[in-house]
């Protein structure tokens, strides 16, 4: 069987914004309310997952993931509304576009 996929990127200035990997992490967030517990679940190090996090807020108009460092009750991190709001258009976005694809895989494997 063929299949037709697509991946999205989108870009923001020229640099990449959201990707798949960024929106696994962002997805992770949200279900864990913890980086360090997205990234476990991801299999990436907590230093990525920061990393990516941090790009994330400094390539969007505004921050997508607020972070609180660990301490004596642990730290935290959560989407903000900005953040949902566009992971929400990306999910979006790509149903759009497997929406598009269906019927070209159809054609492909008559």
């Amino acid at each position: 069987m063929i299949e037709v996929e697509a991946h999205i990127v989108i870009k923001r200035n020229g640099d990449t914004f959201l990707c798949p990997q960024k929106v696994k992490l962002l997805t992770e967030v949200q279900k864990q309310g913890s980086l360090n517990a997205a990234a476990k679940v991801l299999g990436i190090s907590y230093q990525h997952a920061w990393n990516l996090i941090t790009e994330l807020n400094r390539t969007g108009t505004e921050p997508l993931v607020t972070k609180q460092r660990g301490g004596s009750k642990g730290g935290g991190a959560a989407l903000t509304t900005y953040g949902e709001r566009l992971l929400n258009d990306y999910r979006s976005i790509g149903q759009t576009v497997n929406q598009l694809i269906a019927p070209i895989n159809i054609e492909i494997n008559l």
